[in-house]
Formats: structure tokens, C-alpha cells, sequence
């Protein structure tokens, strides 16, 4: 099913704790393979290669560092979005960044569709 950014801002901030740390942890892992992706990519050049997985490093660094508040609350669904953009438009390849965003998105949806 299609999400627009708002219905997905929307559906994230509404999630318990749980679900939140769920979806941290499969876009952690979805960003992992990007970067093997990326590695395999023959269009680029080593250089461009360098330059894109540092972005998505620079980008999972910063999902982490900023995802939770001084207190320890999530913040908004709005802010990744904020993120995920903000990476997004600096990169040749934006899939690498977006997909796993989407795909952890879509897997929590659908585990929290068959725990319903």
C-alpha cells in the first residue's frame, strides 16, 4: 500500500516504544545493505562510491544521534523525514537512502497488520 509522507509521519508518530525501536532497527539494517549495494554498483566510480556510502553513513550517524530527545523520547516522524530529504538530495543514487526507510516502513506495517 502507498503512503504519502504525511500519512507515514502520521502512522510513525502514533507507534508505541516497541515498534518505534522495531522500525530503528530495520532501517539500521536496511542502510547496512544499501552500502554493500552500493560497493557492487559498476556505474560508479570509486570515488562516487566513497562519497555516497559517506552518506549514508553520515545519515545512519545521525538518525541515531538524533532520533531520541535529551530525555529520552522519540522525537517526531517529522524530523526523519527532515533527514531522509535532506541525505536524500545530496546523493546520486537516492534509493539507497529512501528504500530502506520505505522497506522497514512497510515490514512494520505489515507485522502490526497480522499482530491486529
Amino acid at each position: 500500500m502507498q503512503y504519502s509522507a504525511e500519512e507515514t509521519i502520521g502512522i510513525i508518530n502514533q507507534w508505541d516504544e516497541t515498534t518505534k525501536s522495531h522500525f530503528h532497527r530495520l532501517v539500521s539494517v536496511n542502510l547496512t545493505i544499501s552500502i554493500r549495494v552500493m560497493m557492487e554498483n559498476d556505474d560508479l566510480s570509486a570515488e562516487q562510491k566513497l562519497s555516497e556510502i559517506n552518506l549514508l553513513n553520515e545519515f545512519h550517524h545521525r538518525l541515531l544521534s538524533w532520533w531520541r530527545n535529551g530525555e529520552g523520547e522519540w522525537q517526531s516522524a517529522e524530523k526523519l523525514f527532515g533527514l531522509l530529504q535532506f541525505y536524500a538530495e545530496k546523493m546520486l543514487k537516492r534509493g539507497a537512502l529512501e528504500f530502506p526507510v520505505a522497506s522497514a516502513f512497510e515490514t512494520v506495517q505489515g507485522l502490526r497488520a497480522q499482530s491486529n
